[in-house]
């Protein structure tokens, strides 16, 4: 267990900050990086807002709402993160108390900030605070979320009603976009986070993005100006003050829109460091929007069209939008070649504009993407979207069925709700079930019955289960399924109860591939808000839960599952897309796969030197001779001087007959596996002599640490015969002297 760890006081500061308390309740997401939503929680007790904070942290990054939520949502998960998938959305806000910058600094995805990187988020920070201050404004407070920074304003509460709630949420947006334009340069963004039902940071919790390393490291997430709370009316004035109007349609050559508005620029698209467009991701992009920027699609005119709305979409001016499409279609799509493409985008922009909405954006291209097959949000249950809060609606669609509805029509219709249930927490379950009893009169018992099933097929087909086997193969297929909370794994029954059976979850990091077998590398988050690293998982591990026990490291992970569920936990890791890499418990020669290096404990190295990160790992056999090994990288002149040095003296030790032998066998071990290819065997070398003569000192300072044994004194012949296996299969090339 390593790494920095959650803060409990600054945590329960940030709680007293948000001050939700007299308007609702907090909400607290956990998202686990590439994994999305882990847990929910709604919370009016301080105490366990703190606690549940700390616990949940080992399992992702800890955000809350920054307005506080209706107290009815507390009912779902009272002061406790459970496993749920969706929270509050915008309409669900009901005051709003504060608004929140944030300011990150430009590197590359999926990392964590170098110190330089952050510390220029911290400088714009600053200096935006500045500004605020001096325009009357209440300065705000700094906040170092971990790997930038954010600016906290609190405001007197601000009570949404239908005549106010758009002019509010256009008051955040263009706050928010007038400080995007003093603060945003090639090093700094600012994230759009102005929406009523947005999330931040908890101050206090540790920031986890990405491999922690000693340039890139996680960090707990810190008040930098206290946490005071100064509302601000002239703040609070400003927001319910709508922003100015545009300039008129016609004037700026658009369409009238039927709202008579145009589409806003609010943001910019990102820029390498050389100030060229990022055209891998110029904007913060949803799976399928990449992989139309990514392949274009069949109609090339409605490619075009959907990227150039969703760039309006996201706050782009024309300007860029051109530059954008012009080489997107230059990179592939054709479909501009002999055209005046700008022309051509202006007019795709014009058609867009004249469907702006009051607040001056524009919608996504959502339903275009899901007729071309690329979005499966709302078409298939339980697929969530990456960048909104959309998900199949399940009472919209048991509305939709005639409560008449003949009984084949009705079994059809009902598939699919009855899948979109079964992707829902469980403790939900029983309403929707209650719901569909109302309205078609069905028995309970049946309904339940139906989406255990439902559930059990969508798992079956996921996992690649009962392929090939027919239609009867899927329920032994899955028997032993399990699902995954923040901190533990939990079985449902066929009466949607769920049960406990860990109190951790893994992490898995990397699968490596041996010669017999795979091992799953990862961590644990345990329920006590502890991580255990290095956690190594061979397949022999999941034959059994008296297995699975064996190889847990610590006494903080507790498994209660029966054997089935040890295979359906293997069936949850296998799923995970982590990094495959062969690996040998081996050091020394290594020839596989057409890949030949020598591996050390820590390191590979190849005909042009040491190869980082290694592509071969190193698995202990859990014998001690890759404790005494070590290679350090060293410098061409370096090494060559040495090596002359070696071979000049190394002759003189002692006379040819004897020294000779000894050099000729020491230097060939590193070729072992190629005589043992085309002799079949390989001498011992035994070295005799007085006492003091000087034959244990002659391998221990002078030859051992040639082939990179160091410090070391021999192994003993009175070992047990397991030790003695232990250390001489633990090499094929690498000396070992008895």
């Amino acid at each position: 267990m390593s790494g920095p760890r959650p803060d409990p006081d600054a945590i329960r500061a940030t709680f007293r900050w948000l001050a939700h308390a007299p308007h609702g309740v907090s909400e607290v997401r956990v998202i686990r990086p590439g994994r999305g939503i882990v847990g929910i929680g709604f919370f009016d007790d301080e105490d366990a807002f703190v606690r549940e904070c700390v616990r949940s942290n080992a399992a992702g990054n800890v955000y809350v709402g920054i307005q506080p939520r209706p107290r009815r949502l507390l009912e779902r998960a009272a002061n406790v993160v459970r496993p749920l998938r969706s929270g509050a959305a915008r309409k669900d806000i009901e005051v709003v108390t504060a608004t929140v910058v944030d300011l990150d600094p430009v590197r590359p995805k999926d990392t964590a900030s170098t110190e330089e990187e952050l510390a220029a988020a911290l400088e714009a920070a600053e200096a935006a605070a500045d500004w605020c201050e001096e325009r009357g404004l209440v300065r705000p407070l700094r906040m170092m979320s971990g790997n930038g920074a954010q600016l906290w304003f609190a405001v007197p509460p601000i009570e949404l009603t239908p005549d106010n709630r758009d002019a509010v949420q256009a008051g955040l947006k263009a706050f928010e976009a007038e400080l995007r334009e003093r603060i945003e340069s090639d090093r700094i963004k600012v994230d759009s986070i102005h929406d009523l039902a947005r999330i931040i940071k908890v101050v206090g919790t540790v920031s986890r993005k990405g491999e922690p390393t000693a340039e890139r490291p996680h960090r707990v997430s810190v008040a930098l100006d206290g946490a005071e709370r100064r509302e601000d009316p002239a703040l609070r004035e400003r927001l319910l003050s709508p922003p100015p109007p545009p300039a008129p349609a016609a004037a700026r050559g658009l369409p009238a829109s039927a709202t008579g508005l145009a589409p806003r620029a609010t943001a910019k698209a990102r820029r390498t460091g050389d100030g060229s467009y990022d055209w891998q991701s110029p904007v913060e992009m949803c799976g399928p929007v990449q992989r139309l920027w990514n392949e274009g699609a069949e109609d090339r005119s409605l490619a075009i069209f959907n990227m150039v709305r969703f760039f309006v979409h996201k706050g782009l001016g024309l300007d860029e939008i051109t530059d954008l499409i012009l080489e997107y279609d230059r990179r592939g799509l054709g479909k501009l070649r002999g055209r005046d493409g700008r022309a051509y985008v202006k007019s795709c922009y014009d058609k867009i504009a004249a469907s702006v909405r009051d607040d001056g954006t524009v919608a996504p291209p959502c339903h275009s993407l899901q007729k071309l097959g690329y979005c499966r949000v709302n078409r298939e249950p339980g697929v969530r979207c990456e960048l909104y809060d959309f998900v199949f609606d399940i009472e919209k669609a048991v509305e939709a069925i005639p409560e008449d509805c003949p009984a084949r029509e009705l079994e059809y219709r009902l598939k699919p709700i009855f899948e979109a249930i079964a992707h829902r927490d469980p403790s939900m379950h029983g309403r929707y079930i209650e719901l569909l009893e109302k309205r078609f009169k069905l028995k309970a018992r049946d309904l339940r019955r139906a989406v255990s099933l439902a559930g059990r097929k969508a798992a079956s087909e996921r996992s690649g289960a009962g392929r090939g086997q027919g239609d009867g193969g899927g329920d032994d297929a899955i028997e032993g399924e399990i699902y995954e909370d923040t901190c533990s794994y939990y079985t449902v029954n066929s009466r949607g109860e769920t049960r406990t059976i860990s109190s951790f979850t893994i992490t898995p990091t990397m699968r490596v591939e041996m010669e017999d077998g795979e091992i799953i590398f990862g961590r644990a988050h345990t329920d006590r808000g502890a991580v255990v690293e290095n956690l190594r998982l061979p397949l022999k591990a999941f034959h059994s839960k008296r297995d699975l026990i064996r190889h847990l490291p610590s006494a903080d992970l507790q498994w209660t599952g029966s054997d089935n569920n040890v295979q359906g936990l293997l069936r949850v890791l296998a799923r995970r897309d982590v990094p495959r890499r062969p690996g040998t418990t081996m050091i020394g020669d290594y020839k596989r796969d057409g890949v030949h290096l020598w591996v050390g404990p820590d390191c590979a190295i190849g005909k042009d030197g040491f190869l980082r990160p290694s592509p071969v790992v190193f698995v202990s056999n859990g014998g001690s001779l890759h404790g005494r090994v070590r290679y350090v990288e060293a410098d061409e002149g370096d090494f060559l001087h040495v090596a002359r040095k070696v071979f000049e003296f190394l002759p003189r030790l002692n006379r040819p007959e004897v020294i000779l032998p000894v050099i000729g066998w020491f230097f060939a071990t590193p070729v072992k596996p190629r005589f043992m290819e085309r002799v079949g065997s390989f001498p011992a070398l035994f070295i005799w002599g007085t006492q003091g003569s000087g034959k244990s000192t002659l391998v221990i300072d002078v030859f051992w640490p040639l082939f990179g044994v160091r410090d070391a004194e021999p192994y003993s012949a009175t070992e047990t015969e397991f030790a003695l296996l232990k250390v001489l299969t633990a090499s094929r090339s690498v000396p070992v002297f008895i």
